[in-house]
């Protein structure tokens, strides 16, 4: 198989999710996370979303390349306040402000500043990321224990391309064996299905275990269109196609 050398940029700063949607649902009023944005509007900078009572498990959530609009929470705020209902604390690094090659030693950096603020011990930890950040949770799940940042128990890349980190190769041979390993792949999506291929051939060249891949396909279905930028809706299909697999990962972990 041939690797292809360059990435297909992935331009979001214009295609923005209202901010403070709030995924649709709803019977009674929801409650908005607590926010603590740490240095935010700079690379290694990041923002923390608290659950209301004792956090049940940490999400790192990774956003994709798109500009000074995508490396914000905005585009992936419903999602973020889902998963902190649901009783997680999430950290959302900030690992750019425009584009840049070099992701992962600022996002590890954010990582950092915002998991020294908080109570981690004992706490699964699940690496989530989107498009470029897809790609990029998993090379930081590589790193992670070398850089002394919260290790991943499970790491979700939905829609990824073949590599975050642009700079240079990162080596994926550290990734912890026991590792879980879910891609989510929209079916509308050549990219995605590209890039998870060409994941998947890093993932086999490093040694891990096949044993611990898991894949998803969001699949369209009436007015839903399962492409690239469907996991930025809050609509009731793109929470069915891309929150519900996230949500039975994140069970997963308490089994294991």
């Amino acid at each position: 198989m041939q690797v292809k050398a360059a990435l297909t940029p992935v331009v979001l700063a214009g295609l923005l999710v209202v901010a403070g949607c709030g995924g649709g649902g709803g019977s009674a009023v929801q409650v908005r996370p607590r926010v603590e944005a740490v240095k935010p509007m700079q690379a290694q900078g990041a923002w923390i979303f608290r659950p209301a009572g004792t956090p049940k498990r940490l999400v790192i959530f990774f956003q994709g390349q798109g500009g000074e609009v995508e490396a914000t929470p905005q585009n992936h705020r419903a999602w973020i306040d889902h998963l902190v209902r649901r009783g997680a604390v999430v950290v959302y690094p900030r690992y750019e402000q425009v584009y840049s090659q070099a992701v992962l030693d600022p996002a590890v950096a954010g990582i950092r500043n915002a998991s020294g603020r908080l109570e981690l011990k004992g706490l699964p930890v699940l690496a989530l990321g989107y498009s470029r950040g897809a790609a990029l949770a998993v090379e930081y799940a590589a790193v992670a224990k070398r850089e002394h940042v919260p290790v991943p128990d499970a790491v979700e890349s939905v829609n990824s391309v073949p590599f975050g980190e642009t700079a240079r190769i990162v080596n994926l041979q550290p990734l912890k064996p026991r590792t879980i390993l879910a891609l989510l792949v929209s079916e509308k999506d050549p990219h995605a299905s590209d890039g998870a291929g060409l994941l998947l051939q890093r993932l086999r060249d490093a040694g891990f275990p096949g044993s611990q891949i898991q894949l998803n396909i969001a699949r369209s279905h009436g007015s839903f269109t399962a492409d690239h930028l469907a996991p930025l809706s809050s609509s009731a299909a793109a929470r069915a196609a891309y929150w519900a697999p996230t949500d039975a990962l994140i069970r997963a972990l308490h089994r294991q």
